[in-house]
This record gives C-alpha cells, sequence and structure tokens, in this order.
C-alpha cells in the first residue's frame, strides 16, 4: 500500500479522531459522509448495507452525502442492479471476499468499461466515468457494507485508494461500536423483562449493577458473583482499553459460549450455542447456504456436483442437529457468522 504523505495522515488522523460526531442516528449518516467526500473528493458520495440475500436480513440503510440525493434520480435501480451485478468484476471479487478498496481500473480499460452496462446503466446518464468502492467486513452472512465514490472528472489515483484502505479498520469499529451501543440501549430499557444480561460498572470497574441473567452467567463460566469483576474478566477488559480494540471476549463451556462485549462504561454478555467443529469445505458450504445460494448455485461455484453438496450439507445438519438448509443458515446468523478453527483441510 502507498505511503501517505504527511498532510494526507494527519488529515486521516483527524477525521478518525471526530468520526464519531459526524454521524446522527446512524454512525454514517448526517455529516459523515459530507466529511468523508473531503478526504476522497468526488461527485457523488453513499452509502449502502444490502442484507436482501434471499429475504433474510431484509433492506439495510442507504446514505448519499448532503446534496447527491438527486443525482441518480432518473435511474431505475430496481431494474438496473440485477443487470448490474451478473455483469460487474467489482461484484464478482466482493463475493470472493475481498475488503479492500477497489476501482474500475483493476478490471477493465476505460474501452471495456464504456462497453458494459454498468456504464451505459448507471455511470453515463449521471455523467460518471470512474468510481471507486470500499467494502467493510460486516461478519454477518448475506449482509454488504459498502461506501461508493463516483466521478465523472479525473480518474481516482493510488492515493485515494490508500486514504480509504488506511480507513478501513477504523471504519469497521465505528460501525460496531454503534452497533453495539444500540443493544446496550435496548438491554438496558428491558433488561428485566427480556432476561438481557447487563453488568454496569462504577469508575474504578466495580459492578454498579448486574441484571438477574448477568449473575446467572458470572457464576456459571467464572464462578463468581461478588461486587468486583471476577480476575479473567477485569484483565480482559484492562487489556481491551491498553489496546483499543474492539474484540470482544469469548468463553467457550461445555456446547455453549460466553460472548462479552464493552460498551459506554457496561458489559454486555450473550450466551450462544457453540459452533461445532466443520472442515473446511462444510464451513464454505454454510456459508453460502446462509447467504441463500441453492444447491446448484453451490455447486457450480466450488466446481462439484450437486450431490457432493448434498452430501456435504447432510453432514453439517447431522454436527448443527438440524433438519434443514433454513434452520442451519439460522444457526449460523444466530453464532455471529463464527466458526471455531479446525486442521482439518477437507
Amino acid at each position: 500500500m502507498p505511503t501517505l504523505a504527511r498532510g494526507d495522515a494527519e488529515r486521516l488522523l483527524r477525521f478518525v479522531a471526530e468520526a464519531e460526531s459526524f454521524g446522527g442516528d446512524h454512525p454514517f449518516s448526517g455529516e459523515f459522509l459530507t466529511q468523508l467526500g473531503r478526504l476522497v473528493p468526488a461527485d457523488w458520495v453513499s452509502y449502502a448495507d444490502c442484507r436482501g440475500c434471499a429475504g433474510d436480513y431484509g433492506p439495510g440503510p442507504h446514505f448519499e452525502r448532503s446534496g447527491d440525493e438527486g443525482f441518480s434520480s432518473a435511474i431505475d435501480w430496481a431494474a438496473v442492479m440485477p443487470v448490474v451485478e451478473a455483469e460487474c468484476p467489482i461484484f464478482e471479487r466482493f463475493w470472493q471476499g475481498g475488503f479492500s478498496t477497489l476501482k474500475t481500473s483493476d478490471f477493465l480499460t476505460k474501452r471495456e468499461l464504456y462497453r458494459t452496462p454498468t456504464y451505459t446503466l448507471v455511470l453515463e446518464p449521471c455523467g460518471l466515468k470512474d468510481f471507486l468502492e470500499l467494502r467493510l467486513r460486516s461478519g454477518q452472512p448475506g449482509r454488504t457494507i459498502r461506501f461508493g465514490f463516483d466521478r465523472g472528472g479525473r480518474d481516482f489515483s493510488a492515493r485515494d485508494r490508500a486514504v480509504l484502505d488506511a480507513l478501513n479498520p477504523h471504519l469497521v469499529r465505528l460501525l460496531r461500536a454503534s452497533e453495539a451501543r444500540q443493544r446496550l440501549r435496548a438491554a438496558l430499557a428491558l433488561h428485566e423483562s427480556t432476561h438481557a444480561a447487563v453488568v454496569l460498572l462504577e469508575a474504578d470497574d466495580r459492578i454498579a449493577f448486574a441484571s438477574t441473567a448477568a449473575r446467572e452467567l458470572l457464576g456459571r463460566y467464572f464462578g463468581e458473583n461478588g461486587p468486583r469483576l471476577p480476575d479473567s474478566l477485569a484483565s480482559w477488559l484492562r487489556e481491551r482499553r491498553r489496546a483499543a480494540t474492539g474484540e470482544p471476549l469469548r468463553i467457550d463451556n461445555d456446547d455453549r459460549s460466553l460472548v462479552v462485549e464493552f460498551v459506554d462504561g457496561a458489559l454486555l454478555f450473550e450466551e450462544r450455542k457453540r459452533m461445532p467443529r466443520l472442515t473446511a469445505r462444510e464451513r464454505e458450504i454454510l456459508e453460502l447456504v446462509a447467504e441463500g445460494r441453492t444447491n446448484a448455485e453451490i455447486a457450480e461455484r466450488l466446481w462439484v456436483s450437486p450431490g457432493t453438496v448434498r452430501k456435504h450439507l447432510d453432514n453439517v445438519y447431522a454436527k448443527l442437529g438440524v433438519r434443514t438448509r433454513t434452520a442451519a443458515a439460522a444457526f449460523v446468523r444466530g453464532n455471529g457468522g463464527s466458526f471455531p478453527k479446525t486442521a482439518d483441510a477437507g
């Protein structure tokens, strides 16, 4: 990745320091896209959270930079997007799991671009000639989070890509922190009626309040239920603050796992059923099932026969203790899309 110039590095640091104050109810709404567009200038700046794979999630939020709302009003997106998704190489790269910043010249020359439906149906009607997209790692199968930058003048540069690649992990942390705060607010509002497991902390990390469910989990996973956090939990919390990471704590116990998140001075506990160990191929197929893919689509994608896919799925169902692909996909989503590592390459 190209090294950022000193001025760009300083602007990026200021943006990261102030980014939490830019958004509204959603971290990327309000003033956020306007400020982002000052880091990477573009004629059209947008954000999309797509959760519509096979109807599993429904439409997610979509924002455009203030003033850009009517930029694409002449486009019939419902008719255009199936065509664009079918032929656009950026979409194919994203399905392959890439999370770096991509632009049209990574895949197509200008001459090739001008012959594509993407250019004819989207770019040309809006007076655009180049676009840059950044995809964030969502942690949820079937959910795609993208920032889009479109220009009608000069092409995007290596500098523009470097800025967004450097910003990527900060945007992920900002989104996850916002979503965790939303879960915390819901838990605090309904903690007793919904049995949510919440621990509120004093300034010195003593327990100021713990819901009934949280007390039960503290006893089950730590063997303690006193006025202070268990030593191992307190140690994780100190390390999390020191490293400034947003990664949750996960503790396994038989067939269950405890996931702990720290949000705005509180601990949010969630107990989940553990994902059994799957082979690499089983994990791959299960992830595609969770995305809404059919057996035929999975077979074509992985270059195997539909019968092989069915055989792997039968093994997955047995390990998960389910009987249908819907239940298997729900198991993945309920487990945060995470799989335990295994040395089995099968």
